[in-house]
């Protein structure tokens, strides 16, 4: 008789064997075919500019030196590429000609220091926008320039750039606006940068017990001396006796 289970356990050897070498037969068929499909692959977007967007948001208005790119091969067998970028870190941009501010020089005496704008008097010297905002509200809040000297109680004007723009204004005198003090309001009075808090509050108290008919009659009040007189005095007038107070 024949040995039925020897011969059952040898052909399930076999078919084991058989299994296993088909199995690693087909993974390695796979893996070259995976190897061979990469290597033909044309390297993709990501593969060639990893920072592309990156670089995008930091790339320079201007590049002094035009940017060198190189790509080397990381692995001639898989054909990645890594990016290698060299440009200038440190970029002087320079301004051409045509970009620089050009002021001209005004001939003495040829602007009206209570009448000029903002836009002609940001593109003298010296001034440019901050100062001659500076300017303009002071100005504004003063009611007008009565000296060429007020230009020194600007923020920003020093001796030596008053020295310079002075001789390029004049003053009309009778653009300044003077301010009522016999029938003005506090409120109005103190916003005044001369007559202030303290100039208000000692007109509006004379006020409640004394008439204000003439200039003389605020120069009798006792709280004002004769430097503050003088610094009022081209700023302050009384209301005509027709005006309804």
């Amino acid at each position: 008789m024949f040995n039925t289970k020897n011969d059952n356990g040898s052909s399930s050897n076999k078919r084991d064997e058989l299994f296993h070498l088909t199995s690693i037969v087909i993974v390695i068929s796979l893996s070259l075919l995976a190897w061979g499909l990469e290597s033909m692959r044309a390297p993709s977007y990501e593969d060639v500019i990893p920072n592309f967007l990156t670089l995008l948001e930091d790339w320079p208005l201007e590049l002094a030196n035009s940017e060198v790119v190189t790509f080397t091969e990381k692995q001639k067998s898989t054909s990645h590429y890594i990016r290698e970028s060299h440009y200038k870190k440190n970029i002087t941009h320079t301004l051409s000609n045509s970009h620089k501010p050009v002021f001209h020089k005004p001939a003495p005496k040829s602007l009206d220091l209570n009448l000029i704008d903002s836009v002609t008097l940001e593109s003298l010297p010296v001034f440019g926008p901050v100062l001659s905002g500076r300017t303009i509200k002071f100005r504004n809040a003063l009611g007008g320039f009565c000296e060429i000297e007020q230009l020194k109680e600007v923020y920003g004007i020093d001796s030596s750039s008053y020295q310079q723009v002075s001789s390029w204004f004049r003053i009309s005198s009778s653009d300044i606006s003077k301010i009522c003090v016999d029938t003005a309001s506090w409120d109005k009075m103190r916003r005044h940068p001369y007559i202030g808090v303290y100039g208000a509050r000692i007109i509006e108290r004379y006020r409640r017990h004394h008439d204000l008919a003439t200039l003389a009659d605020v120069r009798n009040i006792p709280q004002i001396t004769d430097s503050i007189w003088a610094v009022w005095l081209p700023y302050i007038k009384i209301s005509p006796k027709n005006d309804i107070k």
